[in-house]
């Protein structure tokens, strides 16, 4: 019997990003194969290493020195591991790419090579990362419908502590104004009605002084509301009206954005930007030009607009990104090849 195995970097359920969706990947690859799956941390049990380089090596040594006959990279670096098993016993290896080469990795053509040439697969989780690749497929990423579904808003804003009246716009993500987070403290400091902006699993990461003198203003005004103690973050997307997404240009490093995701799932309404990364799930979420964000006031208004957006972006995750569905397309991937 052949010995499969899954590496993955950081297999905690509170990392975002790349570790999520491995996470949710490793989920379904749990449910291919039962227990006969051998998962190895590749940063379990070891000392911190500092240089970036040194930990790459670390995972590539793994990878060919571990006895396994079948190995499926996740959020673990892809280049060195596919390289090293192709100089010393070429085995069967499925590649996981969570984010778009050119934009994100240096010398990428190279990468691309050298991932595509030693993979008997890729898994792209976006349609235009899979289209990097000669042997490339989209699989749509897996997203856990049962956690990540619509509740009662009222409810959900009781157990958050959150006013139950009154429109309430979610932003969830880090201080970051690649993620338009300075548009979104913009509306709050400006708004003049009951809307209340509501600020989630904060991060200070890229934020100008004024963007953060902004945000102190829409603080004073009592527009924006900040979630400082750990909670559920499910449990927010259930009490916002809308969740806001104005990223710009090709960020994040993730693609999708887990955020977007689910918030989808939880049937929660998105306005989002014209992001790359998000363009798998256009028509899912309401889309928003760079010079239009003042409308958001007046698309949050719109009950009727916000309800077609709920139900048609629950329906699709549902058909399209459960996790029996996901295993289903990759069975059936691995079974062909």
């Amino acid at each position: 019997m052949s010995r499969v195995c899954a590496l993955i970097r950081h297999p905690t359920f509170k990392e975002g990003g790349q570790t999520a969706l491995a996470v949710n990947y490793l989920r379904v690859l749990r449910m291919i194969y039962g227990r006969d799956l051998r998962v190895i941390e590749t940063t379990g049990g070891l000392s911190p290493i500092k240089s970036k380089y040194g930990a790459y090596l670390t995972e590539a040594l793994i990878t060919a020195f571990n006895g396994c006959d079948e190995i499926h990279l996740l959020n673990t670096n892809k280049v060195l591991p596919t390289f090293i098993n192709s100089l010393l016993n070429h085995k069967r290896i499925i590649s996981y790419q969570f984010s778009y080469l050119p934009k994100i990795h240096g010398n990428w053509e190279v990468e691309r090579v050298i991932i595509e040439r030693d993979s008997n697969f890729v898994v792209g989780s976006s349609r235009r990362i899979a289209k990097l690749f000669r042997n490339g497929v989209f699989i749509n990423p897996p997203i856990n419908i049962e956690l990540f579904k619509p509740r009662d808003k009222a409810l959900a804003r009781k157990l958050l502590g959150l006013p139950i009246n009154g429109r309430i716009v979610g932003y969830v993500g880090d201080v970051d104004e690649k993620r338009g987070f300075d548009i979104v403290v913009k509306l709050a400091s400006d708004v003049n009605n009951d809307v209340k902006f509501l600020i989630a699993s904060l991060h200070v990461d890229n934020a100008s002084k004024d963007t953060l003198r902004t945000l102190a203003k829409a603080i004073r005004r009592g527009n924006a509301l900040l979630m400082l103690r750990e909670a559920p973050i499910w449990y927010v997307y259930n009490a916002v009206d809308a969740l806001l997404l104005p990223i710009r240009g090709d960020y994040p490093p993730t693609e999708p954005p887990m955020t977007l995701l689910e918030a989808l799932s939880s049937g929660t309404p998105v306005i989002g930007s014209l992001s790359p990364s998000m363009v798998d799930y256009r028509g899912l979420y309401i889309g928003v030009e760079d010079d239009e964000w003042d409308d958001v006031i007046s698309i949050i208004s719109d009950d009727g607009l916000l309800r077609d957006y709920s139900e048609r972006a629950r329906d699709y995750i549902v058909k399209n990104n459960e996790y029996s569905v996901v295993v289903n397309k990759l069975k059936g991937l691995l079974q062909r090849t």
